[in-house]
């Protein structure tokens, strides 16, 4: 059974006259890392946000379809249930930063909870532990990096031990070593187990991590299909205004010039390899 399954969902704001979502039908299985892109206005958040429960809940419209999220309906449930199996991960890291150091703001929630010191104590290592930030647990949140910043509200979120990660466009106002880090720190997290869905613009870094890509536009599923296929499909994507991964443009525009490479590498590694079967000196 998915860990999440939307089935012909539609999704309207209070006031607005056109949909957010349009009957998007969607399944994520247990232990994938799915990738959605789409251009601005795509609904990418809003399917996020109808995920958790955000919405129709706190924003408000009309829910139509199917939900649920390991069985449960998140649009009739408590959100802080939601939150114990599936977790939300923004842009803005520090508007979700409250507290005066990396190990309140981490253990903050939990103590909402009402858990045992124990149970709060074991989390809180485990958290720091999978974000690499033992180091700083004491900082102010205030005097890390961007990229830090951001692995401490991805800590808070892992401390409520989901099972299911949501990052919705989290690197998106960070220097590409910042989103680096926070790439890395997904695609980690994907290989011990969890389950990642990741809204995401730099499609150079989310070609290395998901399994599977989604595109929305105007609301509704374009396509979807394993990331290779997707990525590589440059037609599709610049249509929609998406830059595909820059060694994927080169290698398209080589072919264009009757130096075809197949299949259309999604890395520099992989163009590096395909240039040397094609007996190409870099």
């Amino acid at each position: 059974m998915p860990l999440i399954e939307l089935d012909g969902v539609s999704f309207t704001y209070r006031g607005a006259t056109e949909a957010a979502l349009r009957n998007l039908s969607l399944s994520v299985d247990q232990g994938e890392f799915v990738g959605v892109i789409g251009p601005t206005g795509a609904g990418k958040s809003t399917l996020c946000w109808v995920i958790v429960g955000v919405a129709p809940q706190i924003l408000q419209g009309r829910l139509e379809g199917r939900v649920r999220v390991k069985d449960l309906d998140p649009s009739q449930r408590p959100i802080s249930e939601i939150a114990q199996v599936v977790a939300l991960v923004q842009q803005d890291a520090e508007a979700q930063l409250l507290m005066t150091d990396v190990e309140k703001e981490i253990i903050f929630p939990l103590e909402n909870l009402s858990l045992p010191r124990e149970e709060i104590g074991r989390r809180l290592t485990r958290a720091l532990e999978l974000t690499n930030l033992a180091s700083e647990r004491l900082r102010h949140p205030f005097y890390l990096s961007g990229g830090q910043k951001q692995r401490v509200a991805v800590a808070a979120a892992l401390a409520m031990e989901p099972e299911i990660l949501i990052l919705d466009e989290a690197t998106s106002e960070l220097d590409p070593i910042g989103a680096e880090e926070v790439h890395r720190l997904a695609g980690d997290l994907k290989s011990r187990g969890k389950t990642i869905l990741m809204v995401e613009h730099n499609i150079d870094e989310l070609a290395k991590h998901a399994d599977r890509i989604v595109v929305l536009d105007k609301g509704e599923k374009v396509r979807e299909g394993p990331t290779r296929e997707i990525l590589t499909d440059v037609g599709l994507l610049t249509g929609l205004g998406i830059y595909p991964p820059q060694v994927t443009q080169v290698s398209h525009r080589l072919a264009s010039r009757g130096f075809p490479l197949h299949p259309l590498p999604l890395t520099l590694k992989e163009a590096l390899q395909a240039f040397a079967a094609a007996g190409v000196r870099s």
